[in-house]
């Protein structure tokens, strides 16, 4: 497996882990939601191979992962 495949492979876990505590929110809270991804941004910023923010990039990551569950 290249090294590639890895660290995307790590990305989309870190992602799969955060979206599953986003989803055992009882109710959406903007404050709870940014304290989650607050929380994961430090274990996805190694994985993040894009110029934004790792903590955008985690949510990018989370979106995509939703809709590939939809």
């Amino acid at each position: 497996m290249n090294t590639q495949n890895t660290f995307e492979n790590g990305r989309r876990q870190v992602a799969r882990e955060c979206l599953k505590e986003l989803n055992n929110l009882p109710q959406y809270d903007d404050k709870k939601v940014t304290e989650i991804l607050d929380k994961y941004t430090p274990k996805f910023k190694p994985l993040n191979h894009m110029r934004f923010s790792a903590k955008s990039v985690l949510g990018y990551y989370v979106r995509i992962i939703r809709k590939e569950m939809k």
